[in-house]
């Protein structure tokens, strides 16, 4: 009963924000994938493996490409000065 309680916690405190979404490779439907292709016709996304190897026919169609593993930098906060 205890562990009900806790998950029920936890499912009210959680948010929108919290959900990451997975995409997996379109072409072997196994892998994480790496790229999510955005093409006027909709999107595809693939592992390295089947990016690379389909590169050169993604980059003439799509008008997007996102790294899913690149890590940002932080990003600098500004500060506001008292004047």
């Amino acid at each position: 009963m205890k562990l009900l309680t806790a998950w029920k916690q936890v499912l009210l405190t959680m948010t929108s924000e919290d959900l990451v979404p997975v995409y997996f490779c379109d072409k072997c439907r196994v892998a994480r994938s790496s790229y999510l292709i955005k093409l006027l016709e909709g999107e595809l996304s693939f592992c390295s493996h089947h990016y690379n190897e389909n590169k050169e026919a993604l980059d003439k169609k799509a008008y997007e490409v996102i790294d899913l593993n690149k890590v940002e930098d932080k990003v600098p906060q500004l500060i506001e000065k008292a004047v």
